[in-house]
């Protein structure tokens, strides 16, 4: 009897190996962590009020900010539409030539 509860357990281990095998997504792996996370809006400096050049600094700041805010639910929005949800319309992904 004991090869009869050994290959019984075989054949159970084989089993949930295979159930486990297919759980997972629907082929979209999850999005990267800091796509979760809040970027904080750049603050102005103080001489922002008295140098333009600081001005124009925290003003692309703040661009910069949001362009990369805009890129991440651009990513989240793709993710989504990737695990089915419907009615979106996902900008698609940037693609910017790399410097050098």
């Amino acid at each position: 009897m004991p090869l009869k509860r050994f290959l019984t357990a075989c054949l159970m281990i084989v089993s949930c190996g295979a159930a486990v095998a297919s759980c997972g997504t629907l082929g979209a792996s999850l999005p990267p962590v800091e796509d979760l996370k809040v970027q904080p809006k750049p603050v102005p400096s103080d001489d922002v009020l008295t140098s333009r050049i600081a001005g124009e600094l925290h003003d692309n700041a703040v661009e910069a900010w949001g362009e990369a805010g805009w890129a991440q639910v651009g990513r989240l929005c793709r993710f989504f539409d990737q695990m089915g949800m419907k009615g979106l319309n996902c900008p698609p992904p940037e693609t910017r030539p790399r410097p050098g």
